[in-house]
């Protein structure tokens, strides 16, 4: 069971991050290719969360597993000093899994933000920078009757 170093996360996301003057959209043209950066970024974005969240699934399933109470020094959590009970044990190996998660759940907190401001960039830009793009109204249909009077 492998999974990666929440460090190598932070690194993947910061080299996503979209500075500002890479956003232009001073013609319809540019909105549209800005558009298109964004939904690429959202995309990347969603992938790199997948990879996080099966990390996280993998964490969770290496501290599920009973053999590790039998045999703490696998992940060094217990001293030889003090003989823990089964319940102290588990306790502990919950408290452990928790601290091991966090910072996977901190860039997972990030991530969302981030997709967030994307999507709320990308409505913007459909909004109010797009000549052409233009929420559709209902029109009224009626039926033009083929009789010639």
């Amino acid at each position: 069971m492998t999974f990666s170093d929440p460090e190598i996360y932070y690194g993947k996301l910061q080299e996503l991050y979209i500075e500002d003057d890479e956003i232009d959209i001073s013609s319809d043209f540019e909105a549209r290719a800005t558009l298109v950066k964004l939904k690429r970024l959202e995309k990347d974005v969603l992938k790199l969360r997948r990879e996080i969240t099966t990390d996280m699934r993998t964490i969770r399933t290496m501290y599920l597993d009973e053999s590790i109470i039998e045999k703490p020094k696998i992940l060094g959590l217990f001293t030889l000093g003090k003989k823990l009970s089964h319940t102290e044990k588990r306790k502990k190996l919950l408290h452990e899994r928790k601290r091991s998660l966090m910072p996977y759940e901190e860039i997972i907190t990030l991530i969302d933000d981030y997709i967030e401001q994307i999507e709320d960039l990308r409505k913007y830009i459909e909004r109010e920078a797009l000549e052409t793009y233009a929420i559709s109204e209902p029109s009224k249909v009626t039926k033009v009757s083929k009789n010639k009077e």
